[in-house]
């Protein structure tokens, strides 16, 4: 085989490989669309009635809460966790258990960080 034609299969497998990644993709967000408004549906049942999870022949959803914290104003962050020596604040990134900790004890974030919780539903499968 000649090194043009080893380079035309190559050339003619990556456009199929990213023409099946594109069709992938497509369904996959329909899907995730509906996934999505599920979820939203499921959220709005529990909110409305209470309830925090329903158990199913199919399966349980369930609420869980999602916490995220980002710096906002890293040198604010950085002076807070230096001045109070508090390094358990840091990862390569804030460290959302120890933001959620610090909130619990001191009923505020720490500076120049920010923190957003939601609520989320989860389904896990029957055994």
């Amino acid at each position: 085989m000649k090194l043009s034609e080893v380079v035309d299969k190559y050339i003619q497998l990556r456009d199929k490989k990213a023409e099946l990644k594109r069709e992938y993709d497509a369904k996959v967000a329909t899907i995730d669309t509906t996934l999505d408004q599920i979820e939203a549906k499921l959220l709005e049942v529990f909110d409305s009635t209470g309830m925090e999870s329903t158990r199913t022949e199919s399966g349980t959803a369930y609420v869980s809460t999602r916490t995220s914290a980002s710096v906002v104003d890293r040198d604010a962050f950085m002076d807070h966790v230096k001045r109070h020596g508090d390094w358990t604040l840091l990862e390569v990134r804030c460290s959302k258990v120890a933001v959620e900790q610090y909130k619990a004890a001191n009923n505020e974030v720490p500076p120049g960080v920010n923190i957003r919780e939601e609520r989320v539903v989860n389904v896990r499968r029957s055994a």
